[in-house]
């Protein structure tokens, strides 16, 4: 039996979120898809309830509370749904016998003293800079320390075909502003890997299936800034709109965002997973799908 076709029992946590949908549709008669509303994080109780009475052989944790200001604004919450959350579903899963997959960022990194511009891997040391940056590292010390089976997933910009509360995919929003005749203008000092979520979601259930533990970057391949995600998505749809690149204005009380965090892998190559293709590629791959 080929690793891929293994029978696995996979909670989904977050399963209507862009990743969370990919993962579901994916997993297809494996998943057992569970909303934020269904599966509270930060309630240990409820979690731990829940993946006991489901029996699972995985849990995958999507959940994450990533919009950088109001993560300055509530540290608590914060730290409720990134880092305790995330241990309550890494010692949940433990009990029931089961492995934990968790979502993790680029932002991790804080791209300061990176002169070489070089990708960053498993093997460089966190240094974050933000209150949200700072709450994933925090998570993902505490899934290793509760869950021996576990599987930490960085990955960087991500987007999908998704629409939710939380607004529009990065390059859904560029389309949309540009089609409205809006002014366009985007920070061209921020570079990382834009990925898109179909991508991760292929990576993420290859590495279940092979039984992988630890930390693995899961991004496309290559690098640029917002402003060259814009462009390029704009040139994609043939819309010839003038976007104006901007610098980074932070105030005193605004969240730090890395200037440089491009994710490369060192590690998917040693169990038996394919790289991302490069993010031009996938994002090709993603426009192409918006009209499918």
């Amino acid at each position: 039996m080929t690793p891929q076709s293994l029978p696995r029992r996979i909670v989904v946590i977050g399963a209507t979120g862009a990743l969370g949908k990919e993962l579901i549709r994916l997993l297809g008669h494996r998943a057992i898809g569970l909303s934020h509303t269904a599966a509270d994080v930060t309630d240990r109780e409820g979690v731990t309830r829940i993946i006991d009475q489901l029996r699972p052989d995985w849990v995958i944790n999507t959940s994450a509370f990533h919009r950088l200001e109001e993560c300055e604004l509530d540290a608590g919450l914060a730290f409720g749904v990134n880092a305790a959350g995330a241990g309550y579903v890494a010692r949940a899963a433990a009990r029931a016998g089961a492995g934990v997959m968790s979502i993790s960022t680029d932002h991790v990194f804080s791209g300061v003293d990176r002169p070489a511009r070089a990708p960053y891997t498993e093997s460089d040391v966190p240094d974050p800079l933000s209150v949200y940056a700072i709450s994933k590292r925090a998570g993902e010390q505490l899934i290793a320390q509760g869950n021996p089976r576990h599987i930490i997933v960085r990955t960087a910009g991500l987007y999908g075909w998704q629409v939710s509360r939380k607004g529009w995919a990065f390059p859904d929003l560029m389309i949309r502003k540009a089609l409205a005749g809006e002014a366009l203008s985007v920070v061209s000092d921020q570079v990382t890997s834009p990925t898109f979520a179909l991508h991760v979601a292929q990576a993420a259930i290859a590495l279940i299936d092979r039984d992988a533990s630890g930390v693995f970057h899961v991004a496309n391949g290559g690098e640029c800034s917002w402003y060259e995600l814009a462009r390029r998505t704009l040139d994609l749809v043939g819309l010839d709109v003038a976007i104006t690149p901007t610098e980074t204005v932070e105030g005193p009380d605004s969240a730090k965002r890395p200037r440089y965090s491009a994710l490369a892998s060192e590690r998917l190559g040693s169990v038996g997973v394919a790289p991302l293709p490069s993010w031009h590629d996938a994002l090709a791959e993603y426009v192409a799908g918006r009209h499918a």
